[in-house]
């Protein structure tokens, strides 16, 4: 049987069992101080059988993001399914994927200032962030460009690249800032919005408070009155 099919005496999957071991591990001693040496011993196994599975500790990181981002993908596809526009689609899409990050402790503390070089290597430069926020989002962006809702010329993997570097800049922040999500919100209807979604830039001047298309001539009136 293959590394990836062996199971224990009690039928669990090793592999599952070294991950959320190592997690432990990243809870008590951070990510980046964390040997496989603890792994080993917090899974109650050899080092070598760490080794059979994962080759490193990044591995283990990386596999760990990977394996809680997919297990909310599902919720995350409902959750986004539920609003009616792709404005509102991405909005809340994005801040609900924010708020759960600040409140996931591993992902949390891997984007965390103690762990950014580390978070920026695995995830970012590695490509693995902007891979899981593509698995997400594209189906959804596809769609909405098929009917017009969503400007033709975009570039999606560009676009999941950009949603993926709004969240983990927001996710790195303090798990009490949750509050600040409807500024969040504010922002991104008010700078992302108008880029993404056909029409939106236009609406918003269109239906601004100081937006009047006869202000000017008023105004001229006005001062024509008062010169004569």
């Amino acid at each position: 049987m293959t590394a990836s099919g062996t199971r224990t005496a009690n039928g669990t999957d090793p592999r599952a069992a070294i991950l959320a071991a190592a997690e432990s591990c990243f809870a008590r001693y951070g990510i980046t101080k964390t040997t496989m040496e603890d792994v080993a011993r917090a899974a109650s196994v050899s080092r070598a059988t760490v080794y059979r599975y994962f080759t490193d500790r990044d591995s283990l990181v990386t596999e760990s993001v990977t394996r809680r981002a997919r297990a909310n993908m599902g919720p995350a596809r409902a959750y986004i399914a539920r609003r009616p526009s792709i404005e509102e689609k991405l909005v809340e899409g994005i801040c609900e994927d924010i708020r759960k990050g600040m409140l996931d402790p591993m992902m949390h503390r891997l984007v965390s200032p103690e762990e950014m070089i580390l978070s920026t290597q695995l995830l970012t430069d590695s490509g693995r962030a902007v891979a899981l926020t593509y698995e997400l989002w594209e189906p959804v962006l596809a769609d909405a460009q098929r009917t017009g809702e969503l400007r033709p010329e975009l570039d999606l993997r560009l676009v999941c690249e950009w949603i993926s570097e709004i969240e983990i800049m927001y996710i790195s922040r303090s798990a009490e800032e949750t509050s600040s999500l409807d500024r969040v919100r504010e922002k991104i209807r008010t700078f992302v919005i108008p880029a993404l979604v056909t029409g939106a830039g236009q609406h918003e001047r269109e239906t601004s408070p100081g937006h009047c298309s006869g202000r000017s001539g008023v105004g001229s009136d006005t001062s024509s009155g008062k010169s004569a």
